[in-house]
């Protein structure tokens, strides 16, 4: 069992391989799709984001390649889903293109804070703080 700590640093990510079984404490954050096209809306408008996502593990509810690629292209360090959401063969790839590692879990319990998009209720940006989240590599950032 390998223990993670939040942040965590790109250096480590690219050492988990596929299968590793880990224990994570921290925060991951949830992105919706709609919040994600808020998002992009707003850079357009402002030239910056109102949310940075470099280098943090984020958790996702969608399983579009193209979602998911929108959201490695923002620099996060890990993409999670829980285990009822399967994910296609493109989506899975996308671990090796970004170099990030894909996490499973069973499902996430933890300090939910609404970050952004309140609006949104359950599609708004959350900071979610776990304590001993156990998670499994599906995907290393080589893509295995």
């Amino acid at each position: 069992m390998i223990v993670l700590r939040y942040p965590l640093s790109w250096s480590i990510a690219r050492k988990l391989r596929e299968g590793d079984e880990i224990k994570y404490y921290g925060k991951i954050v949830f992105i919706s799709n709609r919040a994600l096209k808020r998002m992009k809306n707003y850079y357009k408008a402002e030239g910056s984001f109102p949310y940075d996502l470099m280098g943090e593990l984020v958790l996702i509810k969608e399983t579009s390649p193209i979602f998911i690629e929108d959201v490695l292209k923002m620099g996060v360090s890990g993409v999670v889903k829980e285990k009822d959401l399967n994910l296609s063969k493109e989506s899975l790839n996308l671990s090796r293109r970004f170099s990030k590692p894909f996490f499973e879990v069973d499902r996430i319990e933890g300090q939910e804070n609404v970050k952004l998009y309140a609006d949104l209720e359950e599609n708004a940006v959350k900071e979610i703080w776990v304590d001993s989240l156990p998670m499994k590599v599906i995907a290393d950032s080589g893509g295995n």
